[in-house]
């Protein structure tokens, strides 16, 4: 009977609430109406969260994460939060638009997209009449972008297609990557932050930069007591949370990791047992970042040697749970590949590669092999 008289009394004032609402009298949403619940994934960024959404009225008006989707577990970050005000903001495009003054004029008229379709076709043809098909370029980005860069220029003629996602942030990365141990980083990256006991941060902008799933594991790393070095000019978000902030002169990133290699390598710190058994040159590396000391390094980067020293030692303690994070914007000064190199020798010294997974093979007199877990 409680139960019934709530639903009843509930409906009954709905008509009130509606009187309200014409008042100016805002009331919760969840009291405007029938509550109709759907689940999309979020548009915001690249990462594409799972989400839950509440309408009323056939109006979106909450957006959360949803619990059951592996990357916003049940949270979203205020982009995603955001998504509501995003779907109704007045200067929202909703139609195609063709100019019809100037340029920088604003003058423009909605057509259908039929229109806009044949009008770009159009202009594509007009073009390739001209002055041949390797004259358009094709740029995409994020979803879907495959349809753009690579099978439309490809049945269109044109080998000229680019992403902005690569030339402006992953491809010294993942050239880097090839080039040092032979596969591409992709994305997600790779961390094992549930295991990570010291994480080292150059230029990752977590909590700025969000990424949903990335900011919560760091999050969890850090509650965990995992150890935080933050390499970054500013004292940004991350650098608020760390153990250790480096503020380095931009653009000497490569100094510091070169003096870092010397510690770990003159002082004996790295995983002599993944170096051994994983990698190959390490006597040519040993030779060539000898005589990059933190004293050599520090008057580059104005960075202190015992900084550079200190949180070498730091990084070491924790291996092979120690781990620098590949970034992703990481298309910086110019030697970006190198510097990209940089991180995954030192993350290769640590012994960080495969760290939960792997069994070391090591040599036994006689040429016989041991096999054991890793530490």
């Amino acid at each position: 009977m409680a139960v019934a008289a709530l639903a009843l009394a509930d409906k009954s004032l709905q008509p009130f609430v509606h009187s309200l609402n014409r008042f100016g009298i805002q009331t919760p949403w969840y009291k405007r109406g029938e509550v109709r619940t759907t689940y999309n994934y979020c548009d915001m960024c690249p990462w594409r969260c799972g989400v839950v959404v509440q309408s009323v009225g056939g109006r979106v008006v909450k957006i959360d994460g949803n619990p059951k989707d592996p990357k916003s577990r049940g949270m979203l970050c205020a982009r995603g939060q955001a998504g509501a005000s995003f779907l109704y903001d007045p200067d929202r495009l909703l139609d195609p638009m063709i100019r019809t003054g100037a340029r920088g004029a604003n003058q423009f008229r909605k057509v259908s997209w039929n229109d806009a379709l044949d009008y770009t076709a159009e202009k594509m043809l007009k073009i390739k009449a001209a002055h041949g098909q390797e004259a358009i370029a094709f740029f995409g980005h994020t979803s879907g972008d495959f349809w753009f860069t690579d099978h439309l220029p490809q049945a269109w003629g044109s080998p000229n297609a680019a992403k902005p996602s690569m030339s402006l942030c992953t491809s010294p990365r993942e050239e880097a990557a090839t080039l040092t141990f032979g596969r591409a980083i992709g994305n997600h990256e790779p961390v094992d932050w549930e295991e990570a006991r010291c994480i080292i941060l150059i230029g990752t902008h977590i909590g700025e930069d969000a990424r949903n799933t990335m900011m919560q594991d760091f999050a969890r790393a850090r509650g965990r007591g995992a150890k935080v070095i933050v390499v970054d000019p500013r004292f940004s978000s991350v650098s608020m949370k760390s153990d250790t902030w480096l503020p380095i002169k931009p653009g000497t990133d490569l100094a510091l990791l070169l003096a870092w290699m010397n510690v770990l390598i003159g002082e004996s710190l790295y995983d002599k047992g993944f170096v051994d058994t994983w990698t190959v040159g390490f006597d040519q590396l040993a030779a060539h970042v000898k005589p990059f000391t933190p004293e050599w390094a520090a008057p580059i980067t104005d960075l202190t040697p015992d900084q550079i020293r200190q949180t070498a030692r730091m990084m070491a303690a924790a291996r092979p749970q120690s781990v620098i994070v590949p970034g992703r914007h990481v298309t910086w000064y110019g030697d970006d590949s190198q510097r990209m190199r940089g991180i995954y020798i030192i993350n290769a010294l640590l012994g960080a590669l495969g760290a939960a997974r792997r069994l070391y093979q090591r040599r036994l007199p006689g040429g016989a092999r041991a096999t054991h877990p890793t530490p």
